[in-house]
């Protein structure tokens, strides 16, 4: 036994754990570090004999905090279950629950020790091991296909019959080479169809080319979709329009009941003759690819209000795929949850496994009128207001401007009135107001801005107390305040 416990053996053990373990010299030199801590920080064994504060010299730790390790050896106290995170010189960031001790021989400090957990890895250990409710796992593209697509009938969440029905429907289209077009409200998920649709096509192996008809002036329009040669009007260059660019691939034509009714009739004709002919142009062009069309009104609703050609839209309707709304297929409506929560979780690295019964309830008893891109700025808003560890979101958590727009579904509910207080200073004359314009996502991310300009200023610019006061961690505020183009300095004075 005496044999058994000596220094190899103890080393042989260190080696093989998964918890980093890092060990300095009362001179803060670095005396043994494991495998798990070199894979941690990117380190090798040349560190050993070197200084920490040289080690870790471009390391960032969050909030601005000094080195635990260092501090510890220098005041002699513990740091112990601390989630850290901290950056490396080569940009990665490291997020683990550290512990640090100092070493004492009588009144003296010999040294010190830190035992690192990386919170990714335990995260997924404990996930997979059954240790937290295991989810469904979903794909989440960060990375455009060859073909400018980013979705595949497999991407689109829904069990209900409804949605079931639809995705059949519009795999069957798919299949042929005639027009297809999608009819559903705004933030039913139109494009993430149409992708899916070309991927399961003939024309799969050629460019996705979608263009929103709604956001494109009219003297623009026609050039872009059609082309135009050299001296057609001033600035005119041999430019191909977009139904030539997508040979042998889609044309995704979003809000086609907002394109003015003479290109419409343009568009008749590239369907009935397989051909196009460029703005200034004397000769025509055959070209191959298919159409998709997409409108956010009932097309027979467009028809009778003049806004889509009655003769197009029986050639684009050959196919029509209808998508349900969100209120429709009220059962999809957890799955999307946990997809957009497991989304966040992997943006913010957070640790959340599921909502609050209460939340859960007024999120079923709410209509969506802005259907799943809505529910998404919804998780994600209240994603952003939890804090390290916590792993059930709940009412609380809810930013200010989504308890006031829901605020007749919170009120039937029994901890309503303190869920929806609002501070003294929220309510103050200086604090942004919502402006209705444009569509949700318009007004979320122009309210977001104004709130976090105003936390700005109540702060001075203080990052970490700004994101305390908006109840976000420094790096989540970061992250918007490059989104938004805020510049901090400006408010400190």
């Amino acid at each position: 036994m005496k044999d058994l416990l000596n220094v190899n053996f103890f080393m042989e053990i260190f080696e093989r754990l998964h918890v980093a373990i890092y060990v300095a010299d009362r001179d803060g030199k670095m005396v043994y570090l494991n495998r798990a801590a070199k894979r941690l920080d990117h380190l090798d064994d040349d560190v050993i004999g070197k200084n920490l504060a040289d080690i870790y010299s471009n390391t960032v730790f969050r909030e601005g905090m000094n080195s635990p390790t260092l501090d510890a050896l220098q005041t002699g106290k513990p740091h112990i279950y601390e989630n850290l995170e901290w950056y490396l010189k080569d940009g990665t960031t490291v997020n683990a629950i550290t512990s640090t001790y100092p070493v004492r021989e009588g009144d003296d400090i010999i040294g010190v020790f830190a035992l690192s957990e990386d919170v990714d890895r335990l995260k997924a250990f404990l996930i997979k091991h059954g240790a937290f409710k295991q989810k469904i796992s979903y794909r989440f593209r960060n990375k455009t296909m060859k073909n400018g697509t980013q979705y595949v009938f497999d991407d689109i969440i829904g069990k209900s019959e409804l949605m079931k029905n639809t995705i059949v429907m519009a795999r069957r289209f798919a299949a042929k080479k005639l027009p297809v077009m999608i009819y559903g409200e705004t933030g039913t998920g139109k494009e993430m169809f149409a992708q899916s649709i070309h991927n399961a096509s003939p024309y799969k192996a050629g460019p996705f080319v979608p263009i929103n008809c709604a956001a494109i002036p009219e003297n623009l329009l026609e050039s872009m979709l059609f082309g135009t040669v050299k001296g057609a009007f001033t600035g005119a260059i041999d430019h191909a329009g977009l139904f030539e660019k997508a040979e042998g691939g889609s044309v995704f034509l979003d809000e086609i009941n907002s394109m003015p009714l003479m290109l419409q009739a343009k568009i008749l004709r590239v369907l009935q003759e397989k051909e196009v002919q460029r703005i200034g142009d004397s000769k025509t062009r055959k070209i191959n690819c298919r159409i998709i069309s997409a409108t956010n009104k009932l097309p027979s609703e467009a028809v009778r209000n003049n806004e889509l050609r009655e003769d197009l839209y029986y050639r684009l309707s050959t196919g029509m795929v209808w998508i349900p709304s969100l209120r429709e297929r009220n059962e999809d409506l957890s799955l999307l949850m946990d997809y957009f929560i497991e989304k966040a979780n992997a943006e913010l690295n957070a640790t959340i496994l599921s909502v609050s019964p209460d939340l859960d309830r007024l999120f079923h008893a709410y209509g969506w009128p802005g259907n799943v891109r809505e529910l998404s700025n919804a998780i994600e808003s209240s994603m952003n207001m939890t804090l390290d560890g916590e792993t059930i979101l709940d009412l609380r958590h809810l930013p200010t401007y989504l308890k006031r727009h829901f605020s007749e579904e919170l009120m039937g509910m029994p901890n309503a009135e303190e869920v929806f207080s609002v501070r003294n200073d929220e309510m103050s004359p200086a604090a942004p107001i919502v402006h209705f314009h444009g569509n949700i996502n318009d007004m979320v991310d122009s309210y977001e801005k104004e709130l976090i300009q105003f936390a700005l200023r109540a702060t001075k610019g203080n990052l970490s107390r700004c994101g305390e006061k908006l109840g976000i961690s420094r790096q989540s505020l970061s992250v918007k305040l490059k989104k938004h183009g805020i510049d901090p300095k400006v408010f400190k004075k």
